[in-house]
């Protein structure tokens, strides 16, 4: 697809008013699965390509927009297309959306008219950090996304991404009762509070059933150097709901029995908690897997049924290869990575079933044979 409209830009080079229109396909073209909601109006328009493939989707901006109350004010210091500052205008939010870029900040405006939030989207261009400082303005929520990717590639410390706020936190605690910041999903959570000085915070890990998307750290100004909270951790699966998690809870160990059931945490949950799944039986410690004897409705990952338990040795693997030629392979707390526990079993991926190599809390290593991953509905 992308070859076709770079075939389009030659062809009509030179034409500024069809490569316009051209840009605003491909955008489209790129951002319909992504953000469907705001791409239901006709008006919207994209300052760029770059800006388009970065912003944040309909979906994920609504769980922003869940964590702030109707009708606050709030600042959005990295607005980008202004994805999040539509969203939490919809709220009834009075929303001042600060952006660096020229033709971003006047496509902001744009889009903020005809998408009937002229009234309570406020866009200011320039440098976020920079216009805080010098202005008397106090908000109920300041929101920030810094910028993790430059021409020097991808980042993860925040003392890497634009705007560098371990050395604003403190302006930006004094202008808002809550700080928002949106994070890598690579961020060490401990190392992120340590780089902004702060002891307490609350967290919301999203993602999808196949990959953490992000973890946002919501900072109340009024106990963000608390040492006697415990932190809370809200992991939100799209379109599967959320599970919230105390770093002070614990959990259970069991072991497989063949007909019961694996449960695998969702990737916000395996990010959040550190595996650790209150309430549920654990395969080890550090194997973030869990067995129960009938699907559990509210478990926050899949489900997969137990058909056979292979102990890790040279005499039993060696029938794997003759019983499940085709099979779907993933290790957790295994000596051998999934690409290596294929190659030693000489098995092909793919098909119906999904084997887990794991340790036991017994200690032992084992191969546990499962029929395809599902989620338990009511």
């Amino acid at each position: 697809m992308s070859e076709d409209y770079n075939r389009l830009r030659l062809k009509y080079h030179g034409d500024s008013i069809k490569l316009g229109e051209i840009l605003q396909m491909e955008c489209r073209d790129k951002c319909s699965r992504k953000l469907p909601h705001t791409l239901a109006c006709d008006g919207f328009v994209f300052p760029s390509l770059a800006l388009a493939e970065m912003s944040t989707s309909d979906a994920v901006a609504e769980v922003h927009a869940s964590m702030i109350d109707n009708g606050c004010r709030v600042l959005d210091m990295t607005a980008g297309l202004g994805i999040d500052s539509f969203h939490f205008a919809a709220k009834d939010c009075d929303v001042t959306a600060v952006e660096l870029s020229h033709d971003a900040a006047a496509a902001l405006r744009h889009n903020a008219t005809v998408l009937g939030y002229g009234e309570n989207v406020h866009v200011i261009e320039g440098d976020s950090i920079e216009w805080l400082a010098r202005c008397d303005e106090h908000f109920d929520v300041i929101f920030i996304d810094p910028a993790r990717r430059d021409s020097s590639g991808r980042h993860v410390a925040l003392k890497q991404c634009s705007p560098d706020i371990t050395t604003s936190i403190s302006l930006l605690l004094s202008r808002a009762k809550r700080v928002i910041v949106k994070l890598s999903p690579m961020i060490d959570i401990s190392s992120a509070k340590s780089e902004l000085g702060i002891r307490h915070c609350d967290l919301t890990v999203i993602g999808t059933t196949r990959e953490c998307k992000e973890v946002v750290m919501s900072i109340m100004a009024s106990d963000a150097f608390d040492t006697e909270t415990d932190d809370t951790v809200t992991c939100v699966t799209i379109g599967n709901g959320s599970y919230i998690f105390s770093s002070s809870e614990k959990c259970d160990y069991g072991m497989p029995v063949t007909g019961n059931y694996l449960l695998h945490p969702f990737p916000s949950v395996m990010k959040g908690t550190g595996g650790r799944v209150s309430g549920y039986s654990k395969l080890h410690p550090s194997t973030h897997l869990y067995v129960t004897d009938s699907p559990l409705l509210d478990f926050p990952g899949l489900h997969y049924r137990i058909i056979d338990i292979v102990p890790f040795n040279k005499r039993d693997i060696k029938r794997i290869k003759t019983t499940y030629p085709k099979i779907n392979v993933i290790t957790r707390n295994f000596p051998l990575s999934a690409p290596e526990l294929v190659r030693k079993l000489s098995v092909k991926e793919g098909g119906d079933k999904m084997l887990f190599g794991a340790i036991l809390h017994d200690g032992s290593k084992a191969l546990i044979i499962t029929e395809s991953g599902f989620r338990a509905m009511p």
